[in-house]
């Protein structure tokens, strides 16, 4: 008789964070944007992955299903439940990697990701949110669970196909009459390019201006992933040979 093996599922749920800034250059600008810290999304956080990593290997990647005292059924089908992090299309998610002798019945998949919720909410989740993560220029928090946090999605592991994506025109900024917020300018710009699909432009357009450490050259660096004021025009198309150039 043929052996049943274990199948593999992830339970994905989009990160959230604050950063709070230690840099002098940025307090004004800081302190007027959020008392509680620039908020981050799995986006963003992803440029911070490894430090992450590394703070929830202290922490400790638990099996949750030692804390599990629900149906007896699920029990018997989980094998574990680990929680951990995985970037997928280049967005942070926190992720519970689930070990199954046999798949969840829908009942039962809603009764594991309601205890999965609980544990990111008040458990497991509400520790690590308190453990302050050192940064490049501030002190960063990580939540597995927010406030508008969709239910888990079941990814299941297999290997996808990335195909080479088009160059996309930068999308329009106006600087005049904004508030003047770095950070506002920089919210706006990056939620510019992730409508325009261009996440991974955002990404590193956020971790460039974190890094830069004044207000002017933050406006530049912006200013090259998004049309604003101060982008230089357009390069015109050079060609090694006009057409109907004259005889010397």
């Amino acid at each position: 008789m043929e052996e049943k093996g274990t199948m593999h599922v992830h339970l994905l749920t989009e990160l959230t964070g604050n950063l709070y800034s230690e840099e002098s250059g940025w307090e004004e600008d800081w302190s007027e944007s959020d008392e509680y810290g620039m908020p981050l999304d799995g986006t963003e956080l992803a440029d911070y992955e490894e430090v992450i990593r590394e703070e929830l290997e202290r922490y400790g990647e638990d099996d949750l299903m030692q804390y599990f005292d629900g149906s007896e059924s699920i029990q018997g089908k989980i094998q574990s439940a680990v929680v951990t992090i995985e970037n997928k299309d280049g967005i942070l998610y926190g992720c519970t990697k689930l070990e199954l002798n046999e798949f969840l019945s829908q009942e039962e998949l809603q009764e594991f990701t309601e205890y999965i919720t609980g544990q990111y909410s008040d458990g497991w989740g509400e520790g690590l949110e308190q453990r302050d993560m050192k940064v490049d220029g501030g002190t960063l928090n990580v939540h597995f669970w927010h406030p508008d946090m969709e239910r888990p999605k079941i990814h299941e592991e297999k290997t996808e196909q990335i195909q080479a994506r088009p160059k996309k025109q930068r999308p329009k900024l106006q600087l005049l009459g904004h508030d003047g917020n770095i950070f506002s300018i920089m919210g706006d710009a990056s939620t510019l390019l992730k409508k325009n699909k261009q996440t991974a432009e955002a990404k590193e357009m956020r971790k460039r201006v974190l890094e830069s450490g004044d207000y002017y050259k933050a406006l530049l660096i912006i200013s090259e992933y998004v049309e604003t004021e101060l982008s230089p025009p357009p390069k015109a198309n050079k060609k090694s040979k006009k057409k109907n150039q004259p005889e010397r």
